[in-house]
């Protein structure tokens, strides 16, 4: 399955459409898309070919990848930081890169990756109202539409 490009599309961002947290920050970053600089691929579509890509599903599903346009993989924090740089957030970024940030950021994401279906709905909700996918009335969708 590919990714919808553009000329433009300077990363392909692979995430786990399932995760809720996952789909809730990557409707927040396609919406941030604007200059088009990011692919998306949902590698929990049904027909999703990992082998395609040389890289065992279950690394994919393990942190989030993402791969630049010479071909290189960014692996974990530095694919977060690649997607917010290109959609603008480039303070985030570079935040991320500070070493007291960066080394509690690591083994925080790959915490938050490894339990990211385990986590208390109050958090999620927290994450679709950053967002925007929480109704005015307070109930949130916890899973994407498809």
């Amino acid at each position: 399955m590919n990714a919808t490009t553009t000329p433009r599309t300077t990363h392909t961002v692979y995430y786990d459409g399932d995760c809720p947290l996952c789909s809730s920050e990557m409707a927040f970053l396609m919406r941030a898309n604007r200059e088009g600089r990011l692919g998306f691929v949902d590698i929990s579509r049904p027909g999703f070919d990992a082998q395609a890509l040389g890289v065992p599903r279950e690394a994919l599903m393990a942190l989030l990848h993402v791969r630049d346009a010479a071909g290189q993989w960014l692996i974990g924090v530095p694919a977060i930081q690649a997607v917010y740089a290109a959609t603008g957030h480039r303070r985030l970024a570079a935040a991320l890169e500070h070493p007291v940030i960066a080394r509690l950021a690591r083994p925080a994401y790959a915490w938050l990756a490894r339990n990211r279906y385990h986590l208390p709905r109050w958090l999620l909700a927290a994450t679709h109202l950053h967002t925007g996918r929480c109704a005015p009335d307070g109930t949130c969708r916890i899973r994407p539409e498809r």
